[in-house]
């Protein structure tokens, strides 16, 4: 889910001619034995993501050792365990106990994704759920599509083979579904839980289980376990009363059982008779219920009843948000309470058992989210209970408090992105959750399964400004993990609601950053479409600083599909054009940031010279890039253009100059925390070094970087495996 960056403490210095670099350095020249990669590891952790297995845990052996006997007596392909049973049975907490009693035999890991297949707000789709596992395993873009990310999604399990994983998947509704996420390779394992079986998961050797209710034993045994063994045993017949009116839930009882353990001088009885007149109640609505539907509606009532006012308020308000999980921050400015108010107010409601902590975020801090049956009661409680209009502030607060947090973060990670206006209804009083580059990253990755449905929230809500906003601060996320299934999707939205505004600027926007997430989704055609619409617009409003993006981008594009000659007209044009608007600024910051746009551009048509075979433009060019990229303190695309300047001078001849540039850009993009141009660096040595006559050290770069594009991008490891062949 997260862009990957060297393990922190792992930083080396080394001192390389005349240069000092830290990070990972490549030596040669005169260190025996040829070239060295001191390697830092690049990636995500390895994933243990699936929750732990609560203490009141009961019962379920018999289940347990069926299972985990099967699995260990299958054959070394991938095994598929389907648990099905009635909402509010176990299923999850029972997949949860068998990959906790598998874990040592799965040492790759374990991931989870909740397709949410029951949830009123509607299913996860497969793009994301793919989306998602993909980011667990690996730091770099994704494609657009699920057929392509399903093929990623096997390919990097393939590879992991020798640490196979396990893979729990919530809520699935049918098998083609979980068919798309079955890993690649072998010994992995998936369990996959639906209310309904999965039949069609039998050609894929899937083994289905039918979880059943708790007995009456194990019920009054896991009341007890909530509740307190005392209590329980004081009243045995009340505790046998509750057991049956939750029908053997695990969910129903242990709300019963929550509510025992927050009111000490309540008796079993008492709630064994209010439990009684909750289930009439409920008997008597017009619902249709099926006898379990009955026994949670008539906890999920005296769960809700019991709660202090400004707690049910905070629980109606929490269940009709558009979220996916919920942190304090959001908590706070929806429901008008201080971050600590709220906080207290989020544990309030998970003591309750109406929700779940989810994990704990060092970005976010407590994070917690719904049982589907308990977000569907909080919604319906929510439309029955709330004041006109009250529903929609609500979801406006909740947008507002994104934007804001969003557009801040955007300030910190891309300061020379074009601003545009912010409209808020509820502009959040405080400051941002967070600070620095590294906090705005952590706090978006944090956020990540939020974003799009916040982008859905405001297109639905018809607030177009918006949505169209939140598309544009959403620039900074999407130039770290390169979704593209995000990017597309956000973007229709946000165009569509620029137009409805008749913001031609913001309409400008939207085109132009679709078209560069075109781009990196090698969709040049399209992506050169969206920039010429850009190119009419700007030219038509004037707009000088959009024509000379449209320009550049449009030149960018065909340089991405080494197209050189159609290529470098557009650049030399946007390069003319952006330094006649630098030599026009006084402000400081536009000359800074013109100034910056000219050097990009230049290290552009250094390429292209590159390409057409013209070392001496390529060295002009991107020495020229290189110096002012450091003079504004961009050092990562300094690094970039530095990499570029290594492969020119190898055109020229200048091995010696070549290599030493080529290993200081390795350091330096490593330096940068950019395992894809880390890779991307290694690959342009690796060339050099090939055409120089050193192929056991071009093969070791090659390898490097191979080894880090596995993690990052599969298009590009496959590149540089052909390369490898190629190594003499």
């Amino acid at each position: 889910m997260t862009a990957a960056s060297p393990v922190p403490g792992s930083q080396t210095s080394n001192t390389m001619r005349d240069a000092t670099v830290h990070g990972p350095t490549i030596q040669a020249g005169s260190i025996s034995g040829g070239v060295h990669f001191h390697q830092t590891p690049f990636g995500p952790p390895t994933p243990w993501q699936v929750r732990p297995v609560p203490a009141s845990f009961t019962d379920r052996t018999e289940d347990l050792e069926n299972l985990t006997a099967w699995i260990r007596s299958r054959s070394p392909y991938v095994r598929v365990v389907a648990v099905h049973g009635p909402p509010g049975v176990g299923k999850s907490t029972l997949a949860q106990r068998l990959l906790d009693e598998l874990r040592d035999e799965y040492p790759g890991g374990q991931l989870y994704v909740d397709l949410r297949g029951y949830d009123q707000a509607g299913p996860a789709r497969l793009d994301e759920a793919l989306g998602q596992l993909l980011r667990s395993l690996y730091g770099g873009g994704l494609p657009s599509g699920v057929e392509e990310r399903a093929a990623w999604w096997r390919s990097v399990t393939a590879e992991r083979s020798r640490q196979p994983i396990a893979v729990l998947v919530d809520n699935a509704v049918h098998a083609d579904q979980v068919r798309a996420l079955l890993p690649g390779g072998r010994e992995h394992l998936l369990v996959v839980t639906s209310r309904t079986p999965l039949t069609d998961l039998g050609r894929d050797g899937a083994r289905h289980h039918h979880l059943q209710p708790f007995s009456p034993a194990a019920a009054q045994e896991y009341l007890a376990a909530v509740a307190g063994e005392q209590r329980v045993a004081g009243d045995r017949r009340a505790a046998h009363a509750i057991a049956s009116l939750a029908v053997g839930l695990p969910l129903s009882l242990a709300l019963a059982g929550t509510v025992l353990a927050s009111h000490p001088d309540r008796s079993l009885a008492e709630l064994a008779t209010a439990l009684t007149h909750r289930r009439q109640q409920v008997l008597a609505s017009p619902h249709g219920l099926t006898p379990f539907g009955i026994a949670m509606n008539s906890s999920l009532n005296e769960a809700y009843w019991g709660l202090p006012r400004p707690t049910a308020s905070v629980f109606r308000s929490l269940g009709h948000l558009f979220p996916y999980d919920l942190d304090a921050g959001v908590t706070a400015a929806v429901c008008g309470l201080t971050p600590q108010e709220a906080e207290d107010e989020l544990a309030a409601l998970a003591g309750a058992g109406l929700l779940i902590t989810a994990r704990e975020d060092a970005a976010r801090g407590a994070v917690y989210s719904f049982h589907d049956e308990v977000r569907a009661y909080a919604r319906h409680r929510a439309v029955t209970e709330a004041t006109d209009g009250e529903l929609d502030e609500q979801t406006r607060r909740g947008l507002d408090f994104y934007l804001a947090t969003i557009t801040a973060a955007e300030y910190l990670l891309t300061d020379t992105h074009r601003r545009l206006a912010r409209d808020y209804r509820f502009e959040p009083d405080g400051p941002a959750p967070f600070t620095g580059k590294d906090g705005a990253a952590a706090w978006l990755h944090a956020q990540s399964d939020n974003l799009l449905p916040a982008v859905r929230a405001a297109a639905a809500g018809r607030l177009p400004r918006t949505c169209w906003q939140l598309v544009h601060a959403l620039w900074a996320y999407l130039r770290l993990v390169h979704d593209h299934t995000l990017w597309f999707e956000a973007h229709k939205l946000g165009l569509a609601a620029a137009r409805e505004c008749g913001d031609r600027l913001a309409e400008q926007e939207m085109l132009n950053t679709w078209g560069v997430g075109l781009r990196g989704d090698n969709k040049v055609e399209a992506a050169v479409e969206r920039f010429e619409q850009v190119l009419q617009i700007a030219r038509a409003d004037g707009d000088r600083r959009g024509e000379a993006q449209s320009l550049h981008e449009i030149g960018a594009t065909y340089l991405a599909a080494d197209r050189m000659d159609a290529a470098r007209g557009p650049l030399e044009q946007g390069r003319a054009l952006r330094h006649a608007l630098g030599a026009e600024a006084t402000d400081p910051h536009e000359q800074r940031t013109y100034a910056r746009a000219v050097a990009l551009s230049d290290t552009a048509l250094g390429q292209v010279a590159i390409g057409l075979g013209d070392a001496a433009a390529a060295i002009t060019r991107l020495t020229t890039a290189r110096t002012t990229l450091l003079g504004v303190q961009d050092a990562f695309d300094a690094a970039r253009a530095l990499a570029w300047l290594g492969r020119a001078h190898a055109l020229a001849g200048d091995r010696d100059t070549a290599e030493r540039e080529g290993q200081q850009a390795v350091a330096e993009c490593t330096a940068a925390r950019s395992p894809r141009w880390t890779a991307r660096s290694l690959e342009l040595l690796g060339r050099t070094l090939q055409e120089s006559g050193q192929g056991a050290q071009a093969r070791a770069a090659f390898e490097r970087s191979l080894e880090i594009y596995m993690s990052v991008n599969p298009r590009d490891a496959d590149r540089v495996r052909r390369q490898l062949l190629a190594v003499s």
